[in-house]
């Protein structure tokens, strides 16, 4: 709470009560009154009506009863708190009776209802719960209680398309035996219509038909009771299930402040009501910002004094509440601080509106949108072309930027009378001048150069050359010669991109902490000094030139990954088994391998111990081991998780050949039909015409995209081709299956070009690969799978749209066992397509007959 609301109102209380000294005064209004709204309110009724103090009216706000409780306790003889409206009794007045406030025990008598239960049909019982017009006595709805599964199950039996009993219990699963049964109850007297109007349901059974839903019965998807919005559903108006927006709508009304019909957000002591807009033209919604120290609207209140929201927003130093680092973090002094990184991951969605993936507002949600799309467009008021408004008439019409009335004088460059991009000492310049007039740069002090200068002293070269020595200062350089190569590789790198790592700061933080470390340089020193991700790029750095050797990242990772795991399995046992089956089926099957460990084979091998993990776990929460497992305890855990089966059935058959457990059989999920839809023929052309004019782009990314639509390759095995696989003959060809397979013309180009392209990136600078035709930052890496799938999402190519739609062409041109050796997809699944575009032509034909 403000420290003017406090002091306000600890005065108006202070000025009544004269025997309670101020201090104390101030402690109990601080321990009752926390948020600001409920202590101006307060102070508007005080004002209004000092006598409320000394009324002993029944009719008091709850937060005052307690303060003249208090006030009363500690020696305070003029104030004096109400008694109950029933027995009269000066106790906390927790329950109402229409205006006035009763106790909590006549709150409870007020309760007390005799009725004729429906269930016993006994007269003269004391009522316990009800549903609809049916009360029951305690007696009786404890007895309903051991009956409400049977009852719920023959409803959803006999009314829910698809419903099973396996459904009922798993959508039931941890309500209480109360809940259960009046939602038994409800089905009974109501079901069958609320199934035919969700919105008219009540909120447990719309709950649990949602739930219903999700298992796989065949119901309608819950909407809006008066929109038909489908989404979050929080509200309730006339009876209906509905939407915010909805019950907002019906709920807006006169602004008594401004006259205007809207969304009232406040009441104020004297009964009127102001929307957002009169709300926040009150002298109470605008303070001096402790951050800027202007006197605006304050966003938030926090401990040292008010904020507006820029300052609220605006990066500081704290800790993030995401990840748990310390650093520059938006909302800093608040609950709600995140660095900027875990920000601007969280705010990263696809565009409902363009497609494309970028930071976008209402992130995580149906209706995310990016910056761009989301910037409010407005017809001009003089040409009617919808665009950004850059200015308003004086009546408040939009105008655009060719419309919009411009500062028109003589440019001193060109001597034309133009719009004024820059003003100089010596007068304006237009905005084709200013980018080459002398006037708008500055001599480098150390060089010469003329351009923007930083500091106005240096340019880029000369400031990015004073970076790198910064970082790799003379006598670090003379202790390795590896590092003074290293460095005059740094000094002949492209000077802007020295500079935007250096922006970043991040990586090369870390560089210079490894660089002046006490420590000797080692993958144990870099381990401490981040995160993985973090140091990744100085890792790379350090082992591509010899300082470090090569270790491989991803069984490191993982075997800290299972250290940890392991830890945290409570049973010993259990423990044992589990580090026992690590080594001899993970770690001894990636160690002896040739190649280093790929991304892909460590998340598929998480992903299998991660449901060792949760069967051991569901063993230990019964009491069991390994050892009691039986085909029955099986079935019953894959019953909740029957796409587990499959992952973990090497560990029991493991498990049998050691005699832990007896050999059980899991019987894995058979695979779905695949189903021909995705990017039609002309969206792909498209496409494909966009990708091969693009003559702006990587060469690399193009050949990738030509690739994923003609032939549908996916993206993990496009990330993966090397420059061998592309022979430069006439014609083309790249390697991708059992046989070579042969290139068009304009994609042959595009593929030689891309060969040539061996431009890697690298910290602080670019390297050249003869390996990889996709290298990434890591030296003897490929780019990831992720980095390509975004590229190839800046041409608007969304991969598995996209291959779905080529390979289901394929399959209607080409037999399956050339498309297996034509493009290198299994031989099953080539298969598999030919058998779903058949399917889709034979329902198609049918169709149309």
């Amino acid at each position: 709470m403000g420290d003017d609301v406090r002091g306000d109102l600890v005065a108006v209380i202070a000025e009544v009560e004269t025997t309670v000294p101020r201090d104390v005064v101030r402690q109990i209004v601080d321990r009752i009154i926390v948020q600001e709204p409920a202590g101006r309110r307060l102070l508007a009724q005080l004002r209004a009506d000092p006598g409320m103090l000394t009324a002993g009216s029944s009719r008091i706000p709850r937060q005052l009863d307690r303060i003249l409780l208090e006030l009363a306790a500690a020696g305070g003889s003029i104030v004096r708190p109400p008694g109950c409206a029933r027995c009269s009794r000066v106790v906390l007045l927790n329950c109402r009776d229409g205006e006035d406030r009763i106790c909590e025990a006549c709150g409870r008598a007020r309760l007390d209802v005799m009725i004729d239960c429906v269930e016993c049909e006994r007269p003269g019982q004391r009522r316990h719960a009800q549903v609809a017009d049916r009360a029951y006595c305690r007696s009786c709805w404890t007895a309903l209680q051991e009956v409400a599964d049977e009852r719920l199950d023959r409803f959803v039996a006999d009314h829910i398309p698809g419903g099973t009993l396996h459904m009922m219990l798993t959508a039931t699963e941890g309500m209480k035996a109360d809940r259960t049964l009046r939602l038994a109850l409800e089905c009974e007297l109501f079901g069958v219509g609320w199934i035919a109007d969700p919105p008219a349901a009540s909120v447990l059974f719309a709950s649990f038909c949602e739930r219903l839903r999700e298992l796989g019965a065949d119901l309608p998807t819950l909407s809006c009771g008066h929109c038909g919005r489908v989404g979050r559903l929080p509200d309730r108006l006339e009876g209906r299930i509905c939407c915010g927006a909805c019950y907002k709508a019906a709920h807006r009304a006169v602004c008594d402040g401004c006259g205007s019909t809207a969304h009232l957000e406040l009441r104020l002591a004297n009964g009127d009501r102001l929307c957002q807009a009169c709300t926040n033209q009150l002298p109470e919604s605008s303070a001096t910002c402790i951050g800027c120290r202007n006197h605006r609207l304050i966003a938030v209140r926090t401990p040292d004094g008010p904020m507006c929201s820029s300052c609220r927003a605006a990066p500081g130093a704290d800790i993030c509440t995401v990840c748990g680092t310390s650093g520059r973090c938006r909302f800093p002094g608040t609950e709600k601080a995140v660095c900027l990184r875990c920000y601007a991951a969280a705010r990263v969605d696809v565009c409902h509106r363009c497609g494309k993936e970028r930071e976008c507002r209402f992130a995580g949600t149906a209706k995310a949108i990016c910056t761009t799309c989301a910037l409010l467009r407005k017809p001009c008021s003089v040409c009617a072309r919808v665009v950004l408004p850059i200015r308003h008439t004086p009546d408040g019409e939009p105008l655009c930027w060719h419309c919009a009335p411009h500062i028109l004088e003589a440019c001193i460059g060109c001597g034309r009378d133009a719009r004024v991009s820059a003003r100089t000492d010596q007068g304006p310049l237009c905005q084709r001048c200013a980018r080459t007039s002398p006037l708008m740069f500055r001599d480098c002090r150390r060089c010469g150069t003329h351009g923007r200068l930083h500091h106005r002293r240096w340019c880029d070269r000369c400031y990015a050359h004073d970076k790198i020595r910064e970082l790799l200062p003379d006598d670090v350089v003379a202790a390795d010669p590896i590092l003074a190569a290293l460095r005059d590789r740094f000094l002949a790198a492209d000077e802007r991109r020295t500079l935007d790592a250096f922006r970043r700061n991040v990586t090369v933080a870390k560089l210079r902490d490894a660089l002046r470390s006490a420590d000797p340089l080692s993958h144990e020193l870099l381990d401490r000094l981040g995160t993985p991700g973090s140091t990744a790029p100085v890792r790379a750095l350090l082992v591509e030139h010899g300082l470090l050797p090569a270790r491989d990242e991803q069984l490191v990772r993982f075997e800290a990954w299972c250290r940890e795991k392991s830890e945290a399995i409570a049973d010993p046992d259990h423990r044992r088994l589990f580090d026992r089956f690590v080594r001899w089926r993970h770690l001894r099957q990636l160690r002896e391998q040739h190649n280093s460990v790929g991304r892909r084979q460590s998340d598929g091998r998480r992903q299998e111990l991660t449901q060792v993990l949760s069967l051991l776990d569901w063993l230990t929460a019964r009491s069991e081991s390994v050892t009691m497992l039986d085909q029955a305890r099986l079935d019953l855990w894959l019953l909740e998780r029957p796409r587990a089966a499959r992952r973990v059935a090497a560990f029991l058959e493991w498990a049998a050949r050691n005699g832990t457990c007896p050999r059980l059989q899991v019987v894995p999920l058979t695979r779905t039909a695949n189903t021909p839809t995705g990017a039609s023929v002309d969206e792909r052309w498209e496409l494909l015409g966009r990708v091969l004019t693009a003559h702006d782009g990587d060469p690399r990314t193009r050949l990738a995209g030509a690739l994923l639509l003609l032939f549908g390759i996916p993206v993990a095995r496009l990330h993966l081709l090397r420059v061998t696989d592309i022979t430069a003959a006439d014609p083309v060809t790249i390697r991708l299956g059992a046989d070579p397979l042969e290139l068009p013309a304009e994609i042959g180009q595009l593929a030689i070009a891309a060969r040539e392209h061996r431009d890697a990136p690298r910290l602080l600078t670019d390297a050249g690969e003869a390996d990889w035709l996709f290298p990434g930052q890591h030296h003897g890496a490929p780019l990831s799978r992720d980095s390509l799938t975004d590229r190839l999402a800046r041409f608007g190519i969304r991969a598995r749209h996209a291959r779905a739609g080529a390979l289901a062409s394929l399959a209607q041109q080409l037999p399956a066992p050339v498309i297996a050796r034509l493009t290198g997809l299994h031989i099953v699944a080539a298969t598999r397509w030919a058998e779903a575009v058949t399917a889709s032509n034979a329902r198609y034909s049918v169709l149309t007959r």
